[in-house]
């Protein structure tokens, strides 16, 4: 005899650790957003990469994971995936080793091009979520996360 399972949206209940919840809650969140940015050609990493450079400015790619959290390999085969499509270039930063970062006019056209779509997941999950919970959570987010950081 097999126990009944509980449906997916329901699992979130079931799990007691914090990040086993933000682990779920991302991998959704994320598929979504990739749903939307698949029609342009780009993944979420992707997408984030290039909006930071295009916030922040050129850096280097140890800099640019740093910044958004993400380990040097998930880093290096998107960043080789931006400069495939023509959309990220890469120079020798200074001691040779590091490779500095920085958006081609085609990947500034590129992110112009994701926008309305990235707008569309916002929107998605604006409507998904209870009045005025998008912008709760997102206003508390970075505080997990300078949390997880100093803790």
């Amino acid at each position: 005899m097999t126990k009944e399972l509980p449906k997916p949206e329901q699992v979130f209940r079931h799990i007691p650790c914090l990040c086993g919840v933000l682990m779920v809650a991302t991998r959704t969140v994320t598929r979504l957003y990739n749903e939307e940015l698949r029609s342009v050609g780009l993944e979420t990493t992707q997408h984030s990469m290039m909006y930071l450079i295009k916030s922040i400015g050129p850096m280097s790619l140890g800099d640019l994971g740093d910044r958004l959290a993400v380990d040097k390999t998930t880093i290096s085969r998107n960043a080789k995936i931006l400069v495939r499509n023509g959309w990220l270039s890469l120079e020798r930063g200074d001691d040779g080793r590091e490779r500095i970062a920085a958006l081609t006019a085609s990947g500034i056209k590129k992110l112009a091009q994701a926008m309305p779509h990235w707008d569309r997941a916002q929107e998605r999950m604006r409507k998904a979520l209870p009045s005025g919970g998008f912008e709760s959570i997102r206003e508390q987010l970075p505080d997990l996360a300078v949390a997880a950081l100093t803790a």
